[in-house]
């Protein structure tokens, strides 16, 4: 499984100023990023293509979270390659998480489906294959090497004395007021987002509150050595909304690949009316969270904690 940032044994930050913890961040960010590289590279396996996948969101929104530190140009070419990986693992992920799902249904909710399902699983592999293949290639192109010597520059760029393209912007700031004010900026975009999402036919506004959701646990993880627990009441429904937004995200695509990859007639449609089936009973579970587990209360607290000024430790005993 991916280890989040605040996994990694950090330091005091609470107490240090923005231009020092954004240091640190990024530099547990790119070690995990590559690590995860260095996984995926060994074998495609489909954890590994996950971790790696994760691994790259979550550095991408550690280098927007700091980006007023940074040159904005070089931020903005890095972020860019990143995303380029991101999107190719995203393909993979994708036919494996199709493989996984169209391989694993009962006979019986497929005996009238059972050559579709067949045929789509062959398709699938196959271009697994081909996926497999291009993404390994474009893992050699882009050189571990050289886009991690470039994201290691960056450190040099947070020199807090050399002239900001943020004008106003104070690097001295403590930390916790900065995360305060970044932390809202991606609740903001949730709670807007999610009204619409809970009306079951609008796919789109569901797919905009699954990046959004996935936005506000990256950079949850990222701040999680500011916080007393790591955040991790919030970090544990934020996931809980991430996986069923994610799920039913996935249904929408696999629904996509049967209608793209095989011919019209009855067992598709009834390939599509299985979907359809799982998808309503997901995005049930995905209501019933909203009523049962909002996510205000804890927004609220982690938002009053990294507001709160920093508490210097007693005498004689490290902060």
């Amino acid at each position: 499984m991916s280890i989040p940032a605040h996994s990694t044994a950090s330091l005091q930050l609470r107490p240090t100023r923005l231009w020092f913890a954004a240091s640190y961040l990024l530099a547990t960010l790119r070690e995990e990023f590559f690590a995860h590289w260095r996984g995926a590279a060994r074998g495609f396996d489909l954890d590994e293509v996950h971790d790696l996948r994760v691994a790259s969101r979550r550095l991408r929104e550690g280098l927007a979270l700091f980006a007023p530190l940074l040159p904005g140009k070089k931020v903005a070419r890095l972020s860019r390659r990143v995303k380029r990986l991101t999107t190719l693992l995203g393909e993979l992920r994708n036919i494996d998480e199709a493989l996984l799902f169209f391989s694993g249904l009962e006979p019986e909710e497929t005996s009238g489906c059972r050559a579709e399902r067949e045929e789509l699983l062959r398709s699938l592999s196959k271009e697994r294959e081909i996926t497999r293949e291009g993404l390994s290639g474009t893992l050699a192109g882009v050189g571990a090497g050289k886009l991690q010597k470039e994201l290691g520059g960056l450190a040099k760029r947070l020199n807090p004395f050399q002239e900001r393209e943020a004008p106003g912007f104070d690097p001295f700031t403590e930390v916790g007021l900065f995360a305060e004010g970044a932390f809202a900026e991606r609740v903001e975009l949730v709670e807007e987002l999610f009204p619409a999402a809970l009306r079951e036919e609008d796919t789109v506004a569901q797919h905009r509150l699954r990046i959004a959701f996935k936005k506000l646990r990256y950079r949850l993880e990222i701040l999680a050595p500011l916080l007393e627990d790591g955040g991790e009441e919030l970090r544990r429904l934020l996931k809980r909304y991430q996986d069923l937004l994610g799920k039913l995200h996935d249904l929408d695509v696999f629904a996509e690949m049967a209608e793209q990859r095989l011919a019209p007639g009855t067992g598709r449609d009834e390939l599509l009316q299985l979907l359809a089936a799982h998808r309503g009973a997901l995005f049930a579970g995905f209501a019933q969270t909203s009523r049962e587990q909002p996510l205000e209360p804890l927004t609220r607290r982690v938002s009053l904690e990294l507001r709160l000024p920093h508490q210097p430790s007693p005498a004689g005993t490290r902060p």
